[in-house]
């Protein structure tokens, strides 16, 4: 059982995943009201997304490096650091004067700041296993890593929620764009002030990993991650259903645009997506955590998850509001099941190296690459509300 203390630095993990949710959906979430505001066409705004898995796969490695040898503080502080000024420079191009004929200044250093707020989301994706493993005993060890996973998909939830509510049109996106700055600042705050690891190990495994008792350097431990053949397959597993469910939560909107929903309605679908989402991992945690069936919830989940996103492209028509939140809230379930499931099992099929927050890296990688080819393979042209052309 976590002590308080555990459980206020739990919140602290959690809150810089919920505020590099609102900042990495700030625009594609209400596409239409951005492309106005940028004066660009969708794939601009697309790339406002897909920027964040660009880069994760430069900065994915480094955060996994940076949490094995600078502790876990450090590595957050750094990252919520280089999100906050991300965030504010994407609120400063605000003031710069766009128009349809010269819309490059104020797009330009929107995405520099995307860009460097980006750079951040890898520091917080990552630190759920290491953080599960140095606070937690093994009995709590999945439950813990569940909540962190999850915190960013219920950011995504409610951030297709709150920012599509706020964003009328063009000229109040600008205040979205700054209580997501806001966000940023509040969530670096009490980062500053967290501890970098108990006071008293709450296992000797948790002993083990404080100690770093892994003498291999870590390029050496790093190749042996990328050779371990049950690590590669839940690699895939993982980035497989995980690129998935973030392109299609992202993208939903847009999707459902050309059948007469608008961005506050696919809002909804996403939301249902990802809260049905969080319950099936809510529920998934705790049970594997008495348990231990892992393979078991693999070989049931991932049939399904596959059925559902089958019957998915069969339902989204007009006039369907239920049957798509029906089926969206399904996929949600059983694809976000998974993930505290395959987390907990990447770490145990290394636990030689002592390497819990690289052996996520590596599983999110993966998830990144799935999502830039769900994103490239997809424009849609939402300029106009009345003539919306789908191209996969």
């Amino acid at each position: 059982m976590a002590d308080s203390a555990t459980l206020v630095q739990q919140w602290n993990e959690v809150l810089l995943n919920i505020s590099t949710g609102f900042v990495w959906l700030t625009y594609s979430s209400v596409a239409v009201a951005a492309q106005g505001y940028l004066n660009c066409d969708s794939t601009v705004v697309n790339v406002t997304s897909i920027l964040y898995f660009v880069a994760y796969l430069i900065m994915g490695p480094v955060s996994g490096w940076m949490f094995e040898k600078k502790g876990i503080k450090k590595s957050l502080l750094f990252g919520a650091i280089i999100q906050v000024i991300g965030a504010w420079l994407r609120y400063f191009a605000n003031f710069i004067e766009s128009t349809p004929e010269n819309p490059g200044g104020r797009l330009a250093l929107t995405l520099i700041g995307q860009v460097i707020a980006a750079s951040a989301q890898p520091f917080f994706l990552n630190v759920p296993p290491k953080y599960a493993a140095v606070w937690f005993s093994e009995s709590g060890r999945t439950t813990a890593t569940m909540i962190g996973s999850v915190s960013n998909a219920f950011a995504a939830a409610l951030a297709q929620l709150i920012i599509p509510a706020i964003t009328t049109d063009k000229d109040s996106m600008s205040t979205s764009v700054l209580v997501c700055a806001i966000l940023a600042v509040v969530a670096v705050i009490p980062a500053c002030f967290m501890a970098d690891r108990p006071p008293t190990p709450p296992s000797p495994s948790a002993a083990e990993a404080l100690v770093q008792t892994n003498e291999e350097p870590f390029w050496v431990s790093l190749k042996k991650v990328g050779t371990n053949r049950q690590f590669l397959i839940l690699m895939f597993l993982f980035g497989t259903f995980v690129g998935f469910f973030n392109a299609f939560s992202t993208l939903i909107t847009q999707f459902t645009a050309p059948f007469g929903y608008d961005a506050s309605t696919g809002g909804y679908f996403g939301a249902a997506m990802i809260v049905a989402g969080l319950v099936g991992a809510g529920i998934a945690g705790p049970v594997i955590d008495r348990n231990k069936q892992f393979k078991t919830l693999c070989k049931t989940m991932v049939p399904l998850a596959t059925l559902f996103y089958i019957i998915f492209c069969f339902v989204v028509r007009k006039d369907f509001f239920i049957g798509i939140i029906v089926v969206s809230a399904l996929l949600g379930l059983s694809s976000f099941a998974l993930l505290p499931v395959v987390l907990e099992l990447g770490v145990e099929c290394t636990p030689y190296l002592r390497m819990e927050a690289e052996a996520r890296s590596h599983q999110e990688h993966q998830g990144q690459d799935m999502q830039q080819d769900s994103h490239g393979m997809t424009k849609i042209d939402l300029n106009d509300d009345k003539d919306v052309k789908v191209a996969v």
